[in-house]
């Protein structure tokens, strides 16, 4: 709508600055030349953008989810981090393979509370029932670094 406002401005401004020309003409020439301002175009909808539907970033259980029994490998250093997230739906049966190739390591399960120490290279297997919705993280309790987040909807 702002838009056809200052279209319509155009040649209003136009006329005015060629009306008000400089005074110190010694010509005579009085001719004005019309000129016909449309009106502004009121059939024109201005369409309103929804905001962003923050329900979905809420929403914890992606479309991604997998349906049954989830298999997470995790190999710390190569594959591990805490931008690393698992999407798990609630009931699901899970299995987290954990595997520090370079370092005996202690992995904890936050919220689940499960935790196994392992040699270097020896991967810690946990087994679990997903069933209460939220975020685990899981971590080493060596480094304190976190290794993958699962996210449970």
């Amino acid at each position: 709508m702002r838009t056809l406002r200052a279209l319509a401005l155009i040649p209003a401004t136009a006329i005015f600055l060629v009306a008000c020309g400089s005074d110190d003409s010694s010509s005579s020439d009085t001719t004005v030349a019309e000129t016909t301002v449309p009106a502004a175009d009121t059939s024109v909808t201005e369409t309103t953008v929804p905001a962003a539907d923050t329900t979905a970033a809420q929403d914890t259980t992606p479309q991604t989810a997998p349906d049954g029994p989830v298999q997470i490998d995790v190999v710390v250093g190569v594959d591990s981090g805490p931008d690393r997230v698992e999407m798990v739906k609630v009931g699901s049966e899970v299995q987290l393979n954990i595997t520090n190739p370079d370092a005996a390591d202690e992995f904890h399960i936050h919220g689940i509370e499960l935790e196994q120490e392992v040699d270097a290279g020896v991967t810690a297997t946990f087994n679990f029932v997903a069933d209460t919705a939220g975020t685990y993280e899981v971590e080493s309790h060596v480094t304190e670094d976190v290794l993958v987040i699962i996210e449970v909807g």
